[in-house]
């Protein structure tokens, strides 16, 4: 039959080359069994792995979204807080801009008030 494969140090696998090359029909179905049973455990653990790390990948997902989304919102408060300080800068501006021409109109006034008392005055 050719060489057999390195064998485990826990004998497991030389274990079962023996019992599969056994005479008996029930060992042999034993065997094949178990093997199965065995293949089963992997492809059942590795199929419970991958379903924990889509759920993993879904929760990394939803906590990425919802950061994103405490950001987008703590943005959009910060323009609206913005955009309420340039409007009222804005009619402040003109506030100051109307006392500041109304100011000016009356010192005119009260300079041509002046004038006229000094040119009647003489």
């Amino acid at each position: 039959m050719g060489q057999p494969p390195e064998q485990p140090k826990n004998g497991a696998q030389k274990l079962l080359a023996t019992l599969a090359q056994s005479g008996d029909k029930w060992v042999q179905f034993g065997i094949l069994v178990l093997v199965g049973l065995s293949g089963f455990g992997n492809w059942a653990a590795t199929w419970n792995s991958g379903d924990r790390n889509r759920q993993e990948i879904e929760i990394s997902r939803r906590v990425a979204w919802e950061g994103q989304e405490r950001l987008r919102e703590e943005v959009r408060r910060q323009v609206n807080d913005i955009h309420m300080w340039l409007r009222e800068a804005t009619e402040e501006f003109h506030r100051g801009n109307a006392d500041s021409a109304e100011n000016n109109k009356m010192l005119k006034e009260m300079r041509r008030k002046q004038l006229e008392q000094e040119h009647s005055g003489h």
